[in-house]
């Protein structure tokens, strides 16, 4: 007779916010109901409802959990680059890693921005998410100032152009007629603007040369 294996309950909880995840990037989250997770992640809506209080609050959750996991990701790949620049092309990387997982999360996000533009607890989350992008991004461009490289005055600044260039590039690659074919000039595309804007006029020539 064979024993039924015994799951963790975070084991169980993060099963949920996976196909939360999944169910959101491909209907939607205004089309997704409870029972539609429960199915995917193989569970009763019984079993959801024990660890999410509603639809609402286990989508707040998997933001949460999202972007703990991109900020983990961003830092890990900007830390092992040798300099700025190589850290913004390492933090490109990692924001740009294929058409699907772009697709996928920007479809969820895109969905979630707009509860955060609705609801204070929502929007507390798409806080801690831009302010971590923030500090992030912020580092790299005080960096390279310190070293010349960039031209910035203002890193806090430079951070939150910088996410702006991310997300309105992603958001116009998802509205193209075929996303898959202009992946890589969007992605190369975010590298040459993004650089452009940080090193300013007068590093651009040097900027020729090293490339």
């Amino acid at each position: 007779m064979t024993r039924a294996v015994a799951i963790a309950p975070a084991e169980r909880r993060l099963a949920l916010l996976k196909a939360a995840f999944r169910e959101v990037a491909e209907k939607g989250f205004s089309e997704v109901t409870l029972d539609d997770i429960a199915r995917r992640a193989g569970v009763s809506k019984g079993v959801t409802l024990y660890h999410f209080e509603s639809k609402e609050d286990l989508f707040r959750e998997l933001f949460g959990w999202l972007i703990d996991s991109i900020h983990g990701r961003m830092r890990e790949a900007v830390a092992a680059a040798p300099d700025p620049v190589a850290k913004v092309r390492a933090l490109i990387g990692v924001i740009f890693p294929s058409p699907s997982k772009n697709r996928a999360f920007f479809r969820a996000y895109l969905d979630f921005c707009g509860l955060a533009s609705r609801h204070e607890s929502f929007r507390e989350v798409a806080g801690r998410f831009y302010d971590g992008c923030r500090d992030i991004d912020a580092a790299i461009a005080a960096e390279g100032a310190r070293r010349g490289i960039f031209a910035v005055r203002d890193a806090g600044e430079a951070g939150v152009t910088m996410r702006a260039i991310f997300d309105g590039l992603m958001t116009r690659w998802l509205t193209e007629p075929d996303p898959d074919a202009v992946f890589d000039d969007y992605k190369r595309r975010c590298e040459r603007e993004i650089l452009r804007y940080l090193e300013g006029p007068a590093g651009r020539e040097e900027a020729g040369r090293r490339r």
